[in-house]
């Protein structure tokens, strides 16, 4: 929230002060964030993409067998970029 105007910004959708945002900034972000974790849960960027650990080790292993192959690397790999 250091991105000038930020605080505004999320006063302002939230429709509460700055000062409100401010005051739960320094003092329950932390402990929120925490909470979310002791419950399973974890803070990511909205740019991310996020998938099951288990669809993610597939696409590890279907990566690393085709990257362990120089044939397939060389097809792989566009020149370029």
């Amino acid at each position: 929230m250091e991105e000038p105007g930020t605080q505004r910004n999320i006063a302002q959708v939230l429709g509460v002060s700055e000062s409100t945002i401010s005051r739960t900034k320094t003092e329950k972000l932390e402990d929120s964030i925490s909470l979310l974790y002791q419950l399973g849960f974890k803070v990511v960027d909205q740019s991310r993409v996020c998938v099951s650990r288990d669809r993610y080790e597939a696409m590890v292993t279907i990566a690393s067998a085709a990257m362990s192959c120089p044939e397939t690397a060389r097809r792989l790999i566009w020149e370029g970029e």
